[in-house]
Parts: structure tokens; C-alpha cells; sequence
């Protein structure tokens, strides 16, 4: 597996293409990936959430699919990210399972804190409480924590 310096939760990437809390944060790692000077990484099924958030998101509906069209919003931002080389990349499944098994977690944290795991790398999230209670020595950056 590529080693990476920091893998994405979806959440703070939503915070960065929206230009919420936490944006600049995400962006400030970006340009380090896009600069060379540091690798980030984001799991399938972290590619997957993001495609479909985004694609509730510009649809105004958080609540009902999206209808087909919409999801192009968010492989465009999907490929945005990549732009600036963040690689797309799978955890083993019995690593994400073992966390998922741990309880408390979904399971698109648990494919990100598993990719994470693997890749010796800092997880960037949101405030999301699940990465609170992980039973792994991971670094996690939050970037969109409450003030």
C-alpha cells in the first residue's frame, strides 16, 4: 500500500468545497500535496460518501436520492481533489472490519481510520465524536471542531 501523510475523512473535504469551518485547514494540505512536499489519501468508500453528499448538497434534498445528473457535481469535486494528487486507495477489509467490529463507528469512518492505520498517517476530520473512542494509536487532526 502507498504510504500517505494524511488521509480524509469526507467530512472536512465537505468543509473545504464548501468553504465552511475548517476550509482553510484542508486547503493549507492541499497545497502541500499539490506542492509535493506531503501525500494525502482518501478510501473508496470516503470517495463514495463524497460524491453522493455533494450531490444532495447542490440538489438542496439531504434527505431523498439524488437524481442521476446530480451525482456528476461530486465526481467533478472527486476529481478536483485528485487534481491536486490525492491518491484513492483501500484499506484491507479485515483491518476496517476489526474496527467496525469495535463498535461505535460507521462504517466510511471505519474505512478511513483503517487507511489511515495502514498508511501510518494523520486522519483529518471533522468533529465528528466516532473518531473520539478509537482503540488505535492514529494522529488525528480536526479541522472543523467547535470554537
Amino acid at each position: 500500500m502507498t504510504e500517505a501523510d494524511y488521509v480524509f475523512d469526507t467530512e472536512p473535504l465537505i468543509a473545504y468545497l464548501y468553504g465552511e469551518r475548517g476550509a482553510d485547514q484542508v486547503a493549507d494540505v492541499l497545497h502541500e500535496v499539490d506542492a509535493g512536499s506531503s501525500s494525502a489519501a482518501i478510501s473508496h468508500a470516503t470517495a463514495v460518501e463524497l460524491v453522493y453528499k455533494v450531490a444532495r448538497l447542490e440538489t438542496g434534498d439531504l434527505d431523498n436520492s439524488p437524481p442521476e445528473n446530480a451525482l456528476e457535481a461530486g465526481e467533478r469535486d472527486l476529481r478536483v481533489l485528485r487534481g491536486f494528487g490525492v491518491d484513492l486507495l483501500t484499506p484491507s477489509w479485515n483491518q476496517v472490519a476489526e474496527i467496525k467490529a469495535a463498535g461505535g463507528i460507521s462504517l466510511g469512518d471505519s474505512y478511513a481510520a483503517a487507511l489511515a492505520a495502514e498508511s501510518d498517517a494523520t486522519l483529518v476530520v471533522g468533529d465528528d465524536p466516532e473518531f473520539d473512542d478509537l482503540n488505535l494509536d492514529l494522529e488525528i487532526e480536526r479541522v472543523t471542531e467547535q470554537e
